[in-house]
This record gives structure tokens, C-alpha cells and sequence, in this order.
């Protein structure tokens, strides 16, 4: 059974992160911001950086819920999902926001698409050197095709997604965990202690 094809644009809103010096202003508002280094996993997370601006034009910018981040410049592709610890924080300007408007489209599905090898190889020649950091124009991003599953589909590729993560994540803190109880070990060894 295929998949019908569509237009990143004709499923989503999409812009790009906030130019942080443009609003600067050291009597505005403290205001929470996303980087790339929050969309490690499939849901937003880390401590966030915080910047003072002028926060009278940002609410354009504002992330809602189900929101998903993307990075455009400077890493290969990640993207993550905004939650609600995170909504109406802002997206730094190396990131697009892709926003769902399709009913037919679920949000966790985008995230794990956008995350994905297979597009990660669809997207490979997009990319175009500025000064040498790779970027992803928004126009590139609304012109990309991609499969659509029925919904039921994307919804089990979701679960697969989230629990695939879950179970690597547990891993590494079993191996952290390992690696602790040998470090301890050895101390105990070398000073000497039964």
C-alpha cells in the first residue's frame, strides 16, 4: 500500500527561530530559548538559555504545544517536540518551527519523520554551505515532499519511535551506572579497601 505524497507547506506552518540581537534589550523581559542542544531526544529538554529582549514583538514567535523544532543551520537535522514545559519559550533563529495545521497529521509522527535517517538521506542535497555551516532554507523546507501514512500507521511508528527511545535511554543509564560501580571498584582496590 503507498502513501500519499504531500507537501511539507500544505501540512504545516513554518518559520524560522528569532534573531536574538535584533530584540536584545537590557531592560526587557528575561525570555526562556531553544537551541540545538534541546533536541536530543524526541521531546524538547535540557535547561534551556535565557536571554533579555524586548519581548513587545515576540509573540509571533512563541512555541505552542505539539510545535516541532527543527534545526536548519550548523548540525545535521534534529528535531523535537514542544511541550507543555516548554510552550511560549522562543526558538533560536537556527531553528524552523514547524507548526501541524493538517487534522490528518500527527504531531509525534513529524518528529520522528523530521528525525529519521530516510529523510535525513532525502534532504543530504539540500543542504547548501554558508561560510562553511551547512543550512536548510525555509523555502526548501516548504517545497520537501513527504509520505503520508494514514494516521492509525502514524500513530504505531510514534509508539515505535517513543519506545525505542525509552528503551536506549534506559540502556545508557544501566552503562553510566556500570561504568560508576567499576570506577568505584577500582578505588576501593587501589586504596586498599576489602
Amino acid at each position: 500500500m503507498s502513501n500519499s505524497i504531500f507537501r511539507l507547506e500544505d501540512l504545516v506552518q513554518i518559520y524560522q527561530g528569532v534573531t536574538l540581537k535584533r530584540y536584545e534589550n537590557e531592560l526587557g523581559s528575561q525570555e526562556p530559548i531553544i537551541n540545538s542542544r534541546n533536541l536530543e531526544q524526541i521531546y524538547i529538554g535540557g535547561e534551556l538559555s535565557i536571554a533579555q529582549l524586548d519581548s513587545s514583538n515576540l509573540s509571533r514567535y512563541r512555541l505552542h504545544t505539539d510545535d516541532v523544532v527543527i534545526t536548519i543551520r550548523g548540525t545535521p537535522l534534529k528535531a523535537s517536540l514542544v511541550t507543555d514545559e516548554v510552550k511560549g519559550s522562543l526558538p533560536h533563529q537556527n531553528l524552523a518551527v514547524l507548526r501541524v495545521k493538517a487534522e490528518n497529521l500527527n504531531p509525534v509522527f513529524l518528529a520522528v519523520l523530521m528525525r529519521s535517517k530516510w529523510l535525513e538521506t532525502q534532504i543530504s542535497t539540500l543542504y547548501s554551505q554558508s561560510i562553511g555551516t551547512q543550512l536548510l532554507k525555509i523555502s526548501q523546507l516548504r517545497e520537501l515532499e513527504i509520505p503520508l501514512p494514514s494516521l492509525d500507521r502514524q500513530n504505531q511508528l510514534a509508539q515505535l519511535f517513543l519506545a525505542a527511545e525509552h528503551y536506549t535511554q534506559i540502556t545508557l543509564e544501566i552503562l553510566v551506572q556500570r561504568n560508576h560501580l567499576t570506577q568505584l571498584a577500582l578505588s576501593q582496590i587501589l586504596e586498599g579497601v576489602q
